[in-house]
């Protein structure tokens, strides 16, 4: 009798507090903002995440992007990452208008620990990307450093530390460029309701522009779960130009991703 109490206990528990195979409150980079939290994707869990958006350069035509990503839990407390980002219209440090199919990208993610007590959880990302866009040339090669904490009950900050590489830039562009960006997440509701969360981001980018400088990266936006297995996200971004070689840009982004 015992064992079956347990059993039925279990059963109403998985019903009533599903474990989402996407979860709203798990962050990935691009949906909506730029930062990672240093969860990842469940062993043996597959997802799809698309999204696009409206990009507003300054002095430029609009233009619009797209993302196409699809990650694999292929080790314990690892994914692979496979992504695309075409674009079409006006851009930053482009006059080109017309459609590229952007660089193939292939990336690994891989949590070291979870949080406990005062001690952050801790990842690593590396992106490699292909020069399969229009004009493509070299390798862009992405190392990032991801560390999350619980700060209170409910609210949670993410540095993200990146070092970008390309192999073969062009003339007047840099090959290392170095960047930091500060994420934070709250449940929006909780504990009444826990399918929403609340994204905001401060970031600093080193420009492209060998003589240029730095921009400053903002942004906010928001994630809701809308089944077991499928959470909607949309957000405003913009990177702030500190120097007249650099140029700034707006965005405004929505997106879907679901887990099977």
């Amino acid at each position: 009798m015992r064992r079956f109490l347990l059993i039925a206990v279990s059963l109403v528990a998985s019903f009533t507090n599903p474990v989402f195979a996407n979860d709203h409150n798990n962050l990935d980079s691009g949906r909506p903002l730029s930062f990672d939290d240093a969860e990842s994707l469940g062993f043996g869990e597959q997802s799809i995440e698309f999204g696009t958006g409206l990009v507003f350069p300054e002095n430029s035509n609009v233009g619009g992007e797209f993302e196409l990503e699809y990650l694999n839990g292929i080790i314990r407390n690892g994914h692979i990452i496979i992504g695309i980002d075409p674009q079409v219209g006006g851009r930053v440090n482009s006059d080109d208008t017309d459609f590229d199919v952007g660089n193939l990208s292939v990336g690994f993610f891989y949590n070291f620990n979870r949080e406990y007590d005062n001690v952050p959880a801790f990842a690593i990302r590396t992106d490699l990307g292909l020069p399969t866009g229009n004009n493509g040339r070299g390798l862009d090669f992405r190392l990032r450093g991801i560390a999350s904490k619980t700060v209170g009950q409910f609210d949670r900050v993410h540095l993200n530390l990146d070092l970008n590489i390309n192999t073969d830039p062009d003339n007047g562009y840099r090959a290392f460029s170095p960047a930091a960006i500060l994420g934070y997440s709250r449940p929006i509701g909780y504990p009444k309701r826990f399918d929403r969360t609340f994204l905001a981001e401060m970031g600093v980018i080193t420009g492209d522009n060998s003589n240029g400088g730095v921009l400053i990266r903002t942004g906010m936006g928001i994630r809701q779960q809308i089944n077991r297995q499928g959470v909607i996200d949309f957000g405003i971004e913009g990177d702030i130009a500190t120097n007249s070689h650099d140029q700034s840009q707006l965005k405004l982004k929505i997106g879907y991703s679901f887990g099977f």
